[in-house]
């Protein structure tokens, strides 16, 4: 049987709180079950709940101009989506459809209402958290390419075709480090960007917040997006070194699919292992620039494995963690060097670490 809670714990809006809180919220889920090709909510429907996946499959399905059915993700047990509905009420951007019988929990929007109006530490991250999955699935519905296909020439085009929030939600998606500029008459606004996060946004006169407003208001115009290429400074001023090669290693293929996909998106080489023993087979053939592993691994620990690469190459290492540990590694990580802690599994923050990782 899935761990309904811990399953809610991977889900951003609800991975701050504690137990208490988190079985508060198991206790408002509904148990639904659905036939084989059932609907389960379809593009337009009121974005009114979530859901779990506890047995069974589904498919996340878009349409195109000529209503031509692209099935963008599959999802299974342990599995979630709709979550964006409990932020925003919009209407859903996607259909899912089961492709075998399928049993659920969901958690609707009234009592997520509950929710929130018990637990308002919630209501501080909402503003920055938006569904990894259904922005991608909004990011290929409007047929945006990805960040990497658009590195050396930029992407164009005009806002009567591609909206402002749907251009937004493109560069967080794809943590962007880079420019978007809007252009109407002789109007321009510029949102820089940094790692998918919003670092100034300028208008005329106007900046940030007030910007912001004015220009979610355009409904015509012409768009521009740039990308900068990643670069770590080294200790030897004037020089910049790429980190090309990643190699991600997790007991997870969740998680080690969801970093690579971030990273391959930026234009890096990205290998993958389950294990220490698997990661050193992947080393033996290629030596990456970095390392991005678990505290914890299936057959080791991920700091005994940092001491054991670096006594051959001094190679950094991105752990895998919450803040909870930090107190606990600090003094190891001076020892060791070139290695940081994550705060938390947020992809932004990872490629954070590894652009500022010398």
């Amino acid at each position: 049987m899935i761990q309904i809670s811990k399953i809610l714990k991977q889900v951003p809006i609800f991975r701050t709180l504690g137990k208490d809180s988190i079985d508060f919220i198991v206790e408002r889920m509904k148990f639904k079950t659905f036939d084989k090709d059932d609907t389960v909510c379809k593009v337009g429907d009121q974005g009114d709940a979530m859901f779990i996946i506890i047995t069974g499959n589904v498919n996340i399905c878009i349409y195109g101009a000529e209503g031509k059915e692209q099935v963008v993700a599959t999802l299974g047990p342990g599995d979630y989506f709709g979550e964006m509905a409990l932020l925003t009420g919009e209407p859903r951007s996607a259909t899912v459809k089961t492709t075998e019988p399928s049993e659920m929990f969901l958690l609707h929007k009234n009592d997520f209402d509950v929710v929130l109006e018990r637990f308002p530490s919630i209501s501080l991250s909402m503003g920055k958290i938006v569904s990894k999955r259904l922005r991608e699935t909004l990011s290929k519905a409007t047929q945006m390419p990805q960040v990497k296909d658009i590195a050396e020439t930029g992407l164009t085009g005009v806002l009567e075709e591609k909206p402002i929030v749907d251009l937004i939600n493109f560069c967080e998606s794809n943590s962007l480090t880079g420019t978007m500029t809007l252009q109407k008459g002789s109007e321009k606004g510029i949102f820089e960007y940094k790692n998918g996060e919003v670092v100034t946004i300028q208008l005329g006169a106007l900046k940030d917040d007030s910007a912001l407003d004015a220009l979610l208001g355009w409904k015509e115009g012409k768009f521009e997006i740039k990308v900068k290429p990643l670069t770590l400074d080294t200790k030897d001023k004037g020089i910049t070194k790429e980190i090309k090669g990643i190699l991600i290693v997790n007991n997870s293929l969740v998680v080690r699919k969801l970093i690579e996909r971030a990273f391959k998106g930026l234009g890096y080489t990205v290998s993958t292992a389950e294990n220490i023993k698997k990661s050193e087979e992947v080393m033996n053939q290629r030596s990456p620039d970095i390392v991005i592993t678990d505290v914890k691994l299936a057959d080791g620990l991920g700091i005994d494995f940092c001491r054991s690469v670096k006594l051959k190459k001094d190679i950094p290492f991105i752990f895998l963690a919450d803040d909870s540990l930090k107190s606990d590694f600090d003094q190891e990580l001076k020892v060791i060097g070139k290695a940081a802690l994550t705060k938390t599994h947020e992809v932004s923050e990872i490629v954070k670490l590894v652009e500022n990782m010398v």
